[in-house]
């Protein structure tokens, strides 16, 4: 069957929990792209227009992929090792030349660098972290965001060009509560919190209203009103109940209800377990964010709670791509998608990122599943 809505008014109607022609299909794609023409992961991390290439062949060969959740203006060499969300390992350079780029957890920003956050906000503190991460000056960090925004709109205009919806406009980062612990390092930030918690809830605050002021310019910037907003390690996976009431939810609560009103959707990027806090999300905006999952929170525990009040994207797994056979991933996919009914919100998705190391043929496998089990038309 034919599609009878644009990329884009499909991704619109999700999101509104309204029916569809078909579900959404909307994996987040990078490093797979170069394996998949036979390119070595050096050459594809620092050529982006090779790259670019390599991501046209896959939706050559599976146009059924209509929602493009694109990140690699932020992965590509010269951005991530310039301003890069942490300490990047490249392939080709401290890597071999087609292994997998890796981000490495660093304490860059100490306890003492707190009050530099509270005396010139979180922007400056943030430019400080990407000095240290990665051991270049303010100009290169600066020129380093600069390509980034310039290759952000070279992904959207691609994108667009294919006749696909772009996901989100612009990737803010993430809660406050992860903005913090990345910078500090994990372990560091938790012994932070129950040590300095008084200090750290306040901190949170000037982070979070930061996030916000930048998602409304890069909607301004990219003209898509969706934004990327990561979350990990707030989850219950990590954390306790209480300390998520306190440091976790406060924030991202307000966040999205100020996001709502500008007219602007989150789309909660959310790694890791979460299925301990799913309730909590009853208490956001219906039918005006989206949560995204990534394998490792339950999806239809998710789906039982959440039905008929926000979008759920997500969440073939990593392994059901790499270690399983096609016809394993092809019966997960057909229980996912046939446990949302249309109208439900199903965004349908790799769990995180599509795996570098996917077999091909489980790919095609999942994008053979939309035409098998998600036309509604």
């Amino acid at each position: 069957m034919a599609d009878v809505m644009t990329a884009e008014e499909r991704m619109v109607a999700t999101i509104n929990l309204e029916p569809v022609d078909r579900v959404v299909c909307a994996p987040i794609i990078e490093q797979y792209a170069g394996q998949f023409v036979g390119m070595p992961n050096k050459e594809f991390l620092w050529d982006w227009d090779k790259a670019q290439d390599a991501m046209q062949k896959v939706w050559e060969a599976f146009p059924v992929w209509d929602s493009n959740a694109y990140m690699l203006h932020g992965r590509i060499g010269p951005v991530a090792t310039k301003c890069g969300p942490g300490r990047f390992k490249m392939p080709g350079v401290e890597l071999e030349d087609n292994a997998q780029y890796q981000i490495h957890e660093y304490e860059a920003m100490t306890r003492e660098d707190y009050p530099l956050l509270k005396e010139k906000g979180w922007a400056e503190f943030r430019m400080i972290f990407l000095e240290r991460a990665h051991q270049v000056s303010r100009e290169e960090v600066v020129k380093g965001m600069q390509e980034m925004a310039r290759l952000r709109q070279d992904e959207i205009d691609r994108s667009l060009a294919r006749g696909q919806s772009m996901t989100w406009g612009a990737i803010m980062g993430t809660i406050p509560f992860d903005a913090l612990s990345i910078v500090r390092s994990m372990d560091r930030f938790y012994k932070d919190m129950f040590q300095i918690g008084d200090q750290i809830e306040e901190l949170l605050w000037i982070v979070n209203d930061a996030v916000i002021a930048g998602s409304e310019a890069a909607v301004k910037a990219t003209g898509v009103n969706r934004v990327f907003v990561g979350g990990v390690r707030g989850s219950g996976q990590f954390i306790g109940k209480k300390h998520f009431e306190r440091f976790v939810w406060p924030q991202l609560k307000v966040m999205v209800n100020r996001l709502v009103e500008k007219n602007i959707v989150p789309i909660l990027h959310f790694d890791a377990d979460w299925t301990k806090n799913l309730e909590y999300f009853l208490d956001l905006p219906k039918g005006k964010f989206v949560l995204e999952l990534d394998s490792a929170t339950d999806i239809f525990k998710a789906h039982e709670i959440l039905k008929g009040h926000c979008s759920i994207k997500g969440d073939v797994s990593a392994s059901l791509f790499t270690v399983a056979a096609p016809s394993e991933l092809d019966e997960y996919a057909k229980k996912l998608i046939n446990t949302f009914r249309n109208g439900e919100g199903l965004m349908y998705s790799s769990g995180c990122n599509l795996p570098m190391n996917a077999k091909h043929e489980n790919v095609k496998a999942f994008f053979d599943a939309v035409e098998k089990y998600g036309r509604y038309n």
